[in-house]
């Protein structure tokens, strides 16, 4: 009897299989491991995997107090997949992961502009958000500098678009501060936008990102905010 089931479970894979379209697919399990104490595992493509290069690589050249470590766990493994099932990894779950250097309004002359920077790592995970948002401006400029600002995500929205990875939205309470610039928002909720606009920075338009005072409005989001345009780093979002 368990010899004619399991004829009849293969001749059942077999139909199906046939009957399905197949594709295959090359994944790479790796590890992002930060200096807030966090590590995320993923599962992704090839052509995620150069981006969160670029991205980490990103986070250790723009410093805002936060550096990371991408592992690779293993040789690339090639993933078959039936119809839309997989017959082997698991989706990750959705992360927005990167750095740069921005430019904004002085607060007294919006017509002069300061440099200001920025590292993400937040990601969806058992129902909650993990992960790190810091901020940093140097000495030198029309605010009150060097000064940096370290928070932890409250909630993050992500959504897909049709050139790159996606917007990201969040809200982060501020854990820490340095420098007069960001010691009022110690103890605060502040919002962050993020907006992955494909490999190396952005392709046909920059990635871009914003950060404000008050909550984001997560998880709904607002496409219509004052986004900066990364001078320098790269953005991966990934729904």
């Amino acid at each position: 009897m368990r010899r004619a089931l399991l004829s009849l479970v293969i001749a059942l894979g077999l139909t199906f299989g046939s009957a399905l379209p197949s594709t295959a697919a090359v994944v790479v399990p790796l590890r992002i491991d930060c200096s807030d104490g966090d590590s995320l595992e993923l599962t992704v493509d090839l052509d995620t995997l150069s981006s969160l290069t670029d991205s980490v690589r990103a986070i250790n050249e723009h410093p805002t107090g936060l550096s990371c470590t991408l592992v690779q766990l293993s040789v690339p493994v090639t993933v078959v997949s039936f119809g839309t099932v997989a017959a082997a990894a698991q989706q990750s779950s959705g992360y927005v992961i990167g750095a740069g250097t921005v430019q904004a309004g002085c607060p007294n002359d919006t017509s002069q502009v300061f440099d200001a920077s920025f590292a993400v790592k937040m990601y969806l995970h058992d129902g909650g958000v993990r992960g790190s948002a810091n901020a940093k401006v140097p000495d030198g400029q029309c605010v009150a500098g060097p000064s940096t600002l370290s928070s932890k995500p409250t909630c993050l929205a992500i959504l897909p678009t049709t050139v790159g990875g996606g917007r990201a939205w969040a809200d982060t309470v501020v854990t820490k501060t340095t420098g007069g610039h960001f010691a009022p928002y110690l103890g605060h909720m502040i919002g962050w936008a993020f907006e992955d606009n494909g490999p190396n920075g952005g392709t046909l338009s920059k990635d871009r990102f914003y950060v404000n005072e008050k909550p984001s409005g997560c998880p709904l989001g607002d496409v219509n905010i004052d986004w900066h345009v990364l001078r320098s780093g790269d953005i991966t979002v990934r729904p």
